[in-house]
């Protein structure tokens, strides 16, 4: 006696045709072979029994007007059958069989074509094999919807490691725009008070992309947390994360990170570069600083060391910090956009309003490069106000 468990284990075929006797040979032949067989003998049928109920191939005519002619029915059929299930195989059957008609039934959406009479040593080979194919796509295709899942899920939290709101002070307005080139980016950036009077904040860039590089950044926001207080200097909180990485190495990839204090009372950023794009500072004068780097890249060598540099500012001062899916953003030609022209851009902007100039400096890198950047892209600024005023 079969079991439930084993009927439900057989391949389920779905046999379309408007004649009794074939269908009956059909069931028979394929029957013996250990098939489940549900049959209908017309179009509608069939696309009723398609959504119904899940089959692993459809055996179908494509003639039911039995006119020698007369195959559109079954040419519509399976326009309609793949736009229900693209991923079923379809084997067309049909006593009017050419090689035109053949081509136009497979480039529709058919796994393959039969003519009647059939051959039926022939027929069970094509039947295993479309079966066997048609699982494979189906569990691949499974697979890829859990990994699409598990990586948007990813990407959510990436995002929740992201400040939520960038802080309110009066001495310092701020903006902000992170875009990742796909669902899961490399790009790191964070803002947060450290006491009533100074600012610590971040930008960070990983090598690669995609989930090892969100991986990192996320471990990355864990570290830079934990470590960071207003008593220790940015030279030692970026040494402490570079022995912490190398550490507990994660497959031989690093990242560059700009950390600052900035000092709210007295108007002084201390900072470590490691290894990042130089963030610009426009002073209120016209005058343009470029902060550079202060040691190499983190997560390389345990026992780099990394120094600190200061620049006093003042209100209406402006600090830029950016990473290289901005500045190396490509034109049609193959130029660069570059850190010249980031410069001068801020630099002309700098009498706007900051959020207007952001989006302005981020709009103009979108149409130099088509309007697609290739790479994930972060920018950070801040005005330094008079919170005396």
């Amino acid at each position: 006696m079969t079991t439930t468990a084993e009927r439900l284990k057989r391949p389920k075929i779905l046999v379309a045709d408007d004649q009794a006797d074939i269908i009956l040979a059909l069931k028979t032949l394929l029957k013996n072979e250990g098939y489940d067989i549900q049959s209908v003998t017309s179009p509608t049928e069939a696309l009723e029994a398609l959504k119904a109920s899940s089959f692993d191939l459809i055996l179908m005519d494509l003639n039911y007007s039995r006119k020698t002619s007369s195959v559109r029915e079954g040419i519509d059929l399976l326009t309609r059958i793949e736009a229900v299930d693209p991923l079923i195989p379809v084997i067309v059957m049909t006593a009017w069989g050419s090689i035109d008609l053949a081509v136009e039934a497979m480039n529709i959406g058919a796994a393959n074509f039969i003519q009647k009479p059939w051959d039926n040593a022939r027929l069970i080979e094509l039947v295993r094999d479309q079966i066997e194919k048609g699982r494979l796509r189906r569990r691949s295709e499974h697979r890829r919807s859990e990994e699409k899942w598990e990586i948007e899920e990813a990407g959510q939290v990436q995002r929740a490691f992201l400040p939520p709101s960038l802080p309110k002070i009066e001495a310092c307005e701020m903006a902000v725009r992170w875009q990742p080139k796909g669902r899961l980016g490399g790009d790191y950036y964070d803002v947060f008070l450290l006491d009533e009077w100074n600012l610590g904040f971040c930008v960070s860039d990983a090598s690669g992309k995609g989930v090892p590089a969100a991986l990192l950044m996320s471990n990355l926001q864990a570290g830079l947390r934990s470590l960071a207080d207003s008593s220790a200097g940015p030279a030692e909180i970026v040494t402490r994360l570079n022995r912490l990485f190398c550490t507990n190495r994660l497959t031989n990839k690093f990242f560059t990170l700009f950390y600052g204090i900035l000092d709210l009372k007295h108007f002084e950023l201390t900072y470590s570069n490691a290894g990042h794009l130089p963030p610009i500072v426009r002073h209120r004068d016209g005058g343009l600083s470029l902060l550079k780097g202060t040691g190499g890249l983190v997560g390389c060598f345990p026992d780099w060391t990394y120094q600190q540099e200061s620049i006093c500012l003042g209100p209406g001062d402006r600090i830029w910090l950016y990473t290289d899916g901005l500045s190396e953003a490509r034109a049609a030609d193959g130029v660069d956009f570059g850190p010249a022209r980031m410069e001068s851009l801020i630099d002309e902007l700098h009498a706007s309003p900051l959020a207007d100039a952001q989006k302005s400096v981020w709009n103009a890198v979108l149409e130099f490069c088509g309007g697609t950047l290739e790479d994930d892209a972060t920018l950070l600024a801040f005005h330094i106000k008079d919170y005396r005023e």
